[in-house]
């Protein structure tokens, strides 16, 4: 997985699967980018389709040039045939929750950097055991979905350092809660590799996009 190493990346999850988006994302400064295949988003609501389905607008993302990670699926929906396709296209890194996970899901990453995204309730004893079992990345979920969008707490804070002690692999925050450019410091003191934003922060709105990215990446570096 490509992250800086002097400072808190800057990653974007664009709520649709559009060149625009990743564009405005490029020039805003970020670091690097998250896509998705095969999952409802809740914090969009955007329903992605299938590798087939959303390939081309994949390949035209990837072909900027900036690290993009993939995540494969949701519950019932992570198609192992897909990923071991999808190896080929050039994705940073494949994510999706732990819980939603096959069992050979670390072995059909191949490659690519397998990322597992812990659940609200998941703590430092799951994530050693994810790493133990070949993950490389982990993704905090932070907040159950009726909770999105609520300042970041000492709770939140407390849990990312508990779990970024306890397994010695980049750990990426989602920003579920509505973070401001002032809690990436916070975040990174705890010990984040990463910072992910989302919807919550980003909007899906092509006009602003880039604008609302730019102050977090100006605070990051």
């Amino acid at each position: 997985m490509r992250l800086p190493e002097s400072r808190l990346a800057v990653l974007v999850s664009l709520p649709r699967n559009e060149t625009g988006l990743a564009e405005a994302a490029r020039q805003a400064g970020a670091d690097g980018l998250k896509v998705h295949t095969n999952v409802r988003h809740r914090a969009s609501g955007t329903s992605f389709g299938s590798l087939d389905a959303e390939y081309e607008r994949l390949r035209d993302i990837l072909a900027l040039g900036i690290p993009t990670g993939l995540v494969v699926g949701a519950a019932g929906s992570v198609p192992v045939k897909e990923m071991i396709a999808a190896q080929k296209m050039g994705f940073d890194y494949f994510d999706v929750y732990a819980a939603d996970a096959p069992a050979d899901y670390v072995e059909a990453c191949g490659p690519v950097t397998a990322m597992a995204a812990l659940g609200p309730g998941d703590g430092p004893s799951q994530a050693r055991a994810l790493v133990r079992r070949g993950v490389q990345a982990l993704e905090l979920s932070t907040l159950e979905p009726e909770r999105y969008g609520t300042p970041l707490t000492l709770a939140t804070l407390a849990r990312l350092e508990a779990v970024a002690s306890a397994a010695d692999v980049p750990v990426v925050v989602p920003s579920q809660h509505a973070l401001e450019p002032r809690d990436l410091a916070l975040l990174r003191d705890a010990g984040a590799a990463a910072v992910l934003l989302g919807a919550v922060v980003t909007g899906a709105d092509p006009v602003t996009f880039g604008r609302r990215i730019a102050p977090y990446v100006a605070t990051g570096t």
